[in-house]
């Protein structure tokens, strides 16, 4: 039995072989083209499997505190989503964000929660007015994982697509938690808690407004005083700090301001990370945004390692402490048919939720077609928001129980038994189908419709090689005009060499690769042509008949014809072929 003291040690011990197991999980994931939240999940599964196995009562076995990495988490997130967003690349399409953002989530909530409402009637699952709630976690998608799907798929779609894409991603999940917190939660719990008839409708509406507004004025406040202590901080030990801690000061502010279920902080976190990404257009002065982009993919990516492992760990242990029959999993196997409203639940949100909103939203969009249109429909990948989601809303749920007392609190707890396993359940099963299903075809689906932009990446090095070039010959002018010092050149002179140096390497490996191309090209092209030559010589000779010697020969001539197109397409990129230097 593990001693009390041995605990803080055990789980730095714990924490620290989750997140270099994580991030050595991740790498293989990106390797193999799998959306990397997958197997995170699977190994907290085993891992709460192992660690409840080998000793069911240690004080490890329990979930207190992931409520709270769940918040920590969405505040990452959301605002390292922010300062991604280009309000410049945002105005080709504000209006289908704003609506899919907005009436959107509203709309996937609602369809989700009333068709999933229906399902758990059918299989005798009563979960009440909890079936919208699952519906409100389940409506963001996550914009960490579409974008990793996309890029690991090489995939850059058009312009227009991408902007939709990364807007809603952006602030339909600021959306979602403030649905979900002000609005659905407060209506389960009332529910659950048979005080339904009390619930004041203008009351939950006015706290949702309440949430939005404070929400952007808190981001614009946090943003103007971190924007203005970033250029003095110094050096960038400084400016990463800050950085990192941008997102918690945001978002702990927003909740600082709760009063009844007004729960700003999550826009707050969003908007933050908008302002500071547009700093010219919002007022302040320009911000180091290569720096503090890289520095909170490396805070996002932390987070979201943890949620999904603890996301899988929590499937093993007891929802409510000391109730084993609360276990995801044993739920689960307890109850056949919660797999089933599950995989309901993953068709209904994929299929019919989503693209329903999708369309109505879109509809006064006429440059939009019906391939944008399904595409959208079907990149709504869901992943760390809806887990983080889950969490807070579940653990809201059990905690209320603890003010309450007598019988009340006896018929609380007897309801949440069902509900709270359910909830965990179905967006559990939800995220796994989505991160499959639409993780793995995402890409494939964008090339099949026609819906990806070329990209020549020598062309784009060659560019910026050449950009960079004319930096350092700006430079060197400078310098001999005595306008800068020694010291100052000899500095950045080093930094843009090195830097032409790595393009003209990254140049040099690309038109050797295409070259490569085109000679494995030629070769099939050589070998085509004999066998052409000796079809016809075998024809000729009256050894094979017409008609299967036209067979053959069509059947070459277009391959030949393949081939052909194929290295011009190369030879005609081997242009940026790099000089010497």
């Amino acid at each position: 039995m593990m001693q009390a003291e041995e605990i803080p040690t055990t789980i730095l011990v714990i924490v620290a072989g989750i997140l270099i197991g994580g991030v050595a999980i991740a790498k293989i994931a990106e390797r193999y083209k799998v959306p990397h939240p997958l197997p995170l999940v699977i190994t907290g599964l085993i891992m709460g499997r192992v660690l409840v196995f080998f000793n069911p009562t240690s004080p490890l076995v329990q979930i207190a505190g992931f409520d709270f990495i769940a918040q920590i988490t969405l505040a990452t997130v959301l605002f390292y989503a922010g300062l991604t967003l280009n309000l410049r690349e945002l105005r080709l399409s504000l209006v289908n964000v704003l609506l899919l953002a907005t009436i959107g989530v509203l709309a996937t909530s609602l369809i989700g929660g009333w068709m999933l409402q229906i399902s758990t009637a059918a299989i005798a699952i009563p979960i009440g007015v909890a079936a919208f709630l699952i519906g409100a976690i389940l409506s963001p998608t996550d914009p960490a994982a579409l974008f990793a799907v996309l890029e690991t798929g090489g995939v850059r779609v058009k312009r227009k697509l991408f902007s939709i894409l990364e807007g809603e991603a952006v602030l339909n999940d600021a959306t979602s938690v403030i649905l979900v917190i002000t609005v659905f939660e407060p209506i389960v719990i009332a529910e659950l808690a048979n005080i339904a008839g009390i619930i004041n409708w203008g009351l939950i509406a006015g706290e949702f407004l309440a949430s939005m507004g404070l929400g952007i004025v808190l981001g614009f406040i946090v943003a103007r005083g971190v924007g203005w202590a970033i250029p003095r901080a110094g050096n960038d030990t400084n400016v990463s700090i800050l950085t990192a801690t941008t997102p918690f000061l945001a978002y702990g502010l927003g909740e600082l301001f709760t009063i009844f279920y007004i729960h700003p902080g999550a826009l707050a976190a969003v908007f933050t990370g908008i302002f500071m990404a547009n700093a010219r257009r919002t007022g302040l002065k320009p911000l180091p945004q290569r720096s503090m982009r890289r520095v909170m993919k490396n805070v996002s990516f932390f987070f979201e390692i943890v949620v999904f492992i603890l996301l899988g760990y929590t499937l093993s242990v007891p929802l409510i402490e000391g109730d084993r029959s609360t276990e995801t999993i044993a739920f689960i196997l307890a109850n056949p048919a919660i797999m089933t409203l599950g995989l309901v639940m993953a068709i209904l949100v994929i299929l019919v939720a989503r693209p329903i909103s999708v369309f109505l939203v879109t509809a006064g969009d006429r440059a939009m077609g019906i391939k944008e249109r399904f595409f959208l429909s079907w990149a709504g990948v869901k992943g760390v928001a809806s887990a983080a989601l889950a969490a807070i809303a579940v653990t809201v749920i059990i905690r209320f129980s603890h003010i309450l007392g007598g019988q009340t609190q006896v018929d609380y707890v007897t309801a949440i038994k069902i509900v709270v396993p359910t909830v965990y359940a179905v967006v559990f099963i939800v995220l796994l189908v989505s991160l499959v299903v639409q993780g793995l075809t995402t890409s494939y689906l964008a090339n099949r419709l026609g819906l990806i932009e070329e990209k020549d990446e020598a062309k784009e090095i060659t560019v910026h090689r050449n950009a960079t070039r004319q930096a350092l010959l700006q430079l060197v002018d400078e310098y001999t005009e005595g306008k800068i010092d020694a010291e100052m050149y000899g500095r950045f002179k080093a930094e843009l060499e090195e830097e032409i140096f790595n393009l003209e390497a990254e140049l040099r490996r690309i038109v050797s690769v295409r070259r490569r191309q085109i000679k494995e090209l030629s070769v099939s092209e050589m070998i085509y042509r004999k066998k052409l030559e000796i079809y016809e010589k075998e024809y000729e000779s009256g050894k094979i008949s017409e008609a299967v010697y036209q067979d053959l020969k069509n059947q070459l001539e277009a391959e030949i014809e393949e081939i052909i197109n194929r290295i011009e397409r190369h030879e005609s990129r081997i242009k940026y072929e790099p000089e010497e230097t």
